[in-house]
């Protein structure tokens, strides 16, 4: 009972942070938007489907938070990537218009660092550094917890199903296409009429959406959320998840997913305690996931399911068809 709980618990984390890998692969995979506030995102979902799914705080009680709607599954849900893609939109018209693209990364770092000092130190928003407790999940007070893990087992799968569908297609389409010329060469991508604001919005909007989802179902199923959750750091390991699976592969990105962030991160867990001290553990992740994606990016630069390249049909010519014309002749005939 204990192993097949653990097995469901690794389940749902693998399609959590899936679904958070696709997001930012779309992102910076295919886009190639270097969001390094990415977790921020994934917070605003989270902190959103809490306040939709908690009741109102109470007025004289030791707990604050804005909000607080009292909604069922699936609305706290769909509330919480709703605001994240509106949030998302935000930042997009406000750093896409203005700012260079080489500057963009540093500008959404320092947004994603000024909302977590917010956020920790208002109390009232999100009852500051103790965060949201108790959001219920989805029948979780009819339910046993074994049987409340494959109810979230089942819509953590079908989340993650409908993202990898969705992106695959787009992927492999007209729009995806556009994304890697956006990528690749902006200049080029806007000669060939293609307006590059409107693709990399799209494209941050997209993945806004997936980080929204994914912290919605984080903060479902943990039933909590609070500052530890968003560092800076955990953008680090999604984006090194991107890198050493594939950058622009939806299957290279769930394929890094579980290399970097399940047998990296998670399985760091298992390794015994060195000098009896549990407070290494982050920084022995940080150096593993550090490590790995050195060694991917000197020996296989392009991940380890790299894009593959469009190749198109080679035209078949007679060998005559490469010989000059004939000229016409400038007389009459004799």
């Amino acid at each position: 009972m204990n192993i097949l709980f653990y097995l469901t618990t690794m389940a749902i984390y693998t399609c959590i942070n899936g679904i958070l890998t696709l997001g930012l692969n779309m992102q910076f995979g295919l886009a190639g938007i270097l969001n390094l506030a990415f977790i921020v995102l994934v917070a605003v979902g989270a902190y959103c489907t809490g306040i939709a799914a908690l009741p109102p705080a109470p007025a004289a009680g030791a707990v604050h938070y804005i909000g607080g709607f009292g909604w069922a599954f699936p609305w706290d849900l769909l509330f919480g990537m709703l605001v994240t893609v509106a949030f998302g939109c935000l930042l997009g018209l406000i750093c896409f218009k203005r700012i260079a693209h080489w500057y963009l990364a540093l500008t959404l770092s320092s947004i994603g660092w000024a909302l977590l000092i917010l956020v920790s130190n208002d109390a009232n928003l999100f009852n500051g550094q103790t965060g949201l407790i108790g959001i219920p999940g989805p029948w979780q007070d009819q339910l046993s917890p074994f049987q409340y893990q494959f109810v979230v087992l089942a819509m953590c799968v079908v989340a993650l199903a409908g993202v990898f569908i969705l992106f695959s297609r787009i992927e492999h389409s007209p729009l995806g296409r556009g994304f890697r010329a956006l990528r690749e060469d902006e200049l080029a991508a806007g000669s060939l009429a293609k307006n590059p604001l409107r693709l990399r919005m799209i494209a941050f909007l997209l993945g806004a959406g997936a980080a929204g989802l994914g912290g919605g179902l984080s903060a479902i199923y943990f039933g909590g959320w609070n500052d530890s959750a968003w560092q800076p750091g955990e953008t680090f390991v999604i984006l090194a998840a991107v890198i050493v699976g594939g950058r622009g592969r939806s299957l290279g990105a769930l394929l890094g997913s579980v290399v970097v962030m399940d047998f990296l991160v998670e399985g760091s867990r298992f390794l015994p305690e060195i000098g009896g001290r549990t407070d290494l553990l982050p920084a022995i992740q940080g150096v593993a996931v550090s490590i790995v994606l050195i060694a991917v990016l000197w020996w296989r630069p392009f991940g380890m399911w790299p894009e593959q390249k469009e190749r198109f049909p080679k035209l078949r010519r007679r060998p005559n068809d490469f010989l000059p014309a004939a000229a016409p002749a400038l007389g009459g005939t004799e």
